[in-house]
């Protein structure tokens, strides 16, 4: 079993999957420092994560997404609920969510672990999300 972890800061858009707002989509995108196993950046300059997420009325939320590093795609979902809610800044809300492995592509079939995010969402729609990640591969 290999153990593989990053710590990534991803930027960029949250909006709306349909008229009502009652489903979000987040494209995001991080560059790879030079610290970062090779699994995650040979071949590409930088992981995409794409993820659709269903708020609720009370700063909840659960999510589903996918990353695309260089070695292959990993997939999750959200563990529990995600929260997101005022910040110092009154131009941003900040939140949290952790993020459940389920499986992977490429290098990462059969993937399993965690991914803790940090994040916040301007007025602008504009994400930027740290994320730290514990990975199985078997």
């Amino acid at each position: 079993m290999r153990e593989i972890r990053y710590q990534l800061i991803f930027e960029g858009k949250v909006s709306p999957e349909d008229d009502m707002g009652s489903v979000m989509r987040v494209e995001t995108r991080a560059r790879f420092g030079g610290d970062v196993d090779p699994v995650f950046s040979t071949g590409a300059p930088q992981a995409v994560l794409e993820a659709r997420v269903e708020p609720d009325e009370f700063g909840g939320f659960r999510e589903e997404g996918s990353i695309i590093f260089g070695g292959g795609t990993i997939a999750y979902v959200s563990e529990g609920e995600g929260r997101i809610g005022d910040s110092p800044n009154p131009a941003a809300q900040q939140g949290h969510v952790v993020r459940r492995i389920e499986g992977g592509t490429g290098a990462f079939e059969g993937a399993s672990g965690i991914i803790v995010s940090a994040f916040t969402v301007g007025e602008d729609a504009m994400m930027r999300d740290s994320q730290s990640a514990v990975i199985f591969i078997a």
